[in-house]
């Protein structure tokens, strides 16, 4: 009998996966059995993940926003071998900090075009794969709790990730009859390598950030990771158009 949390046999294809929370995916999704293969605009820093994992893995650098990034990624994943079974669309950038009266269009494009067009583009590309190959599939987008609350000076960020939201619900629907199931995790503050930099040198952030938390503390990548992993396997097998918050409560507490 399967053990319903192991991905054996099965490529996952993570974008952003050079640092954050999209290398700690690729680290849990190689120990639960994957085959992985790791997308991002940084070769080098690719390469350093890869080396780190216990299971076959392959790179792809470029971007997510370019449709031949999208074919050299499905490409890749056949020659591992496998089923490819998953998706992961984790890339995403958040550069700006302004007010939406003062953001220039060309910022709102640069958000838009990696976060949204980025996960719409490699989400069209493996969902024709998937179908094709009648084996069924997850997809998992990343969201955030900015895309659901109205965080001030990252308009076109939180906006970017309400339509992640939407989006991952339409394609719940469309590919749920072939078994493809589609989901959003909606991580609150983690402290990746950016978050933990702008952390350090803004200290008064830092309190604030905490005290709006119930359980005290900003969230560590692997407590991203765990539940991006859980979905893409066989134990959340009926678990289709949710958009899991994993915050530590933020949300809840106001």
């Amino acid at each position: 009998m399967r053990d319903p949390y192991r991905l054996d046999g099965r490529t996952v294809i993570i974008t952003g996966a050079s640092r954050g929370i999209g290398a700690e995916v690729a680290r849990a999704a190689s120990r639960q059995g994957a085959g992985l293969v790791l997308v991002a605009r940084d070769e080098e820093r690719l390469r350093a993940v890869a080396g780190e994992l216990p299971g076959p893995s392959a790179v792809v650098a470029g971007s997510v926003a370019d449709t031949e990034t999208a074919a050299n990624a499905i490409d890749a994943a056949e020659e591992l071998g496998g089923t490819l079974w998953g998706l992961v669309n984790n890339a995403g950038i958040n550069p700006y900090y302004h007010g939406i009266v003062e953001t220039p269009l060309a910022e709102w494009d640069d958000v838009i075009q990696v976060n949204l067009l980025g996960a719409a583009t490699f989400a069209r590309a493996v969902g024709r794969v998937m179908i094709a190959a009648e084996t069924g599939g997850r997809i998992v987008n990343l969201g955030s709790i900015a895309g659901l609350t109205g965080l001030p000076n990252i308009g076109p960020y939180n906006a970017s990730k309400a339509a992640i939201d939407a989006m991952t619900r339409t394609l719940a629907v469309e590919l749920g009859p072939h078994g493809i199931l589609v989901n959003s995790v909606a991580p609150g503050t983690i402290g990746t390598e950016m978050i933990a930099q702008l952390l350090t040198a803004n200290p008064a952030l830092r309190e604030k950030l905490v005290a709006k938390a119930p359980i005290g503390r900003v969230g560590e990548e692997p407590e991203a990771a765990e539940p991006i992993v859980f979905l893409l396997t066989d134990a959340a097998s009926f678990i289709n158009g949710h958009i899991l918050v994993v915050d530590g409560g933020r949300l809840a507490a106001g």
